[in-house]
């Protein structure tokens, strides 16, 4: 079940449960990707696994340009895709403009500013350019718990809950600060209006059984909790309260 909502300044406001966004959102990337008079596209934080396949870059004529603060990540990332190393939340960023769509996913959570980060995008993009980002947001409990514990601590409980994102591969786990990082409140449109932005579409997701980056949730391995998990985000999605959910993304556009 998903709820819909129109604020007066036309924002699109729906929320779903964590494995919807698996796939709204990239579905909502090649949707904003391969729309007219899209041709410079770029991701950030996509490092060791950018998003567009080379097909798909192909078939619609896209310029695709990742840019990833680690130049060990953009290494083990494909050659079809133009690389550049940069830090999203750096003054005096210098990774191109007039990109007509930028988009992350998982990055946001990462940065040392959020304002910097949305910032920066701003002066990539071109007049009527739109960027879309998925991240976690908090006030989710176990997100809250990452902030709040030693980053070696939070990574050996992750490696026990997802055992796939061993630190050395291509998944590791990268510490987060959540800047910026919340759900559908009106104190987040009014960060991103504050900055230019229109925002078009802020989707907030419950729930983490079925984790939205691997498909393999945080309470899958505790059944009781894990049932209790999914009815309480049942009525979270019919009952939403925007700084209780775990994921979002925001489409944001420049006017020209």
């Amino acid at each position: 079940m998903m709820r819909t909502a129109l604020t007066p300044n036309g924002t699109k406001i729906w929320y779903g449960v964590s494995r919807d966004a698996l796939d709204g959102f990239p579905a909502a990337v090649r949707r904003l990707a391969s729309a007219s008079g899209v041709r410079r596209v770029c991701e950030i934080g996509g490092g060791a696994n950018p998003s567009l396949a080379p097909e798909f870059l192909a078939e619609h004529g896209l310029e695709f340009t990742v840019v990833d603060i680690s130049a060990d990540e953009l290494a083990k990332a494909p050659a079809a895709s133009h690389k550049l190393q940069g830090d999203i939340a750096a003054p005096n960023l210098d990774v191109g403009t007039g990109y007509d769509l930028v988009f992350s996913q998982w990055c946001a959570e990462h940065v040392s500013s959020g304002r910097r980060m949305h910032e920066n995008v701003w002066n990539m993009l071109a007049p009527g350019g739109r960027a879309i980002h998925l991240f976690p947001t908090l006030y989710s409990a176990p997100f809250v718990i990452n902030r709040l514990i030693p980053e070696s601590v939070s990574a050996r409980v992750l490696h026990w809950l997802q055992p796939h994102r061993a630190p050395e591969g291509s998944h590791g786990k990268f510490p987060a600060r959540y800047h910026w990082c919340r759900g559908p409140m009106k104190s987040q449109l009014k960060r991103f209006e504050s900055l230019g932005f229109e925002v078009e579409e802020y989707a907030g997701f419950f729930g983490h059984s079925g984790d939205v980056a691997y498909d393999t949730g945080y309470w899958n391995r505790i059944p009781p909790i894990c049932r209790l998990h999914e009815l309480r985000c049942r009525l979270m999605t019919r009952y939403p309260m925007p700084a209780l959910t775990s994921v979002a993304y925001v489409v944001l556009r420049r006017p020209c």
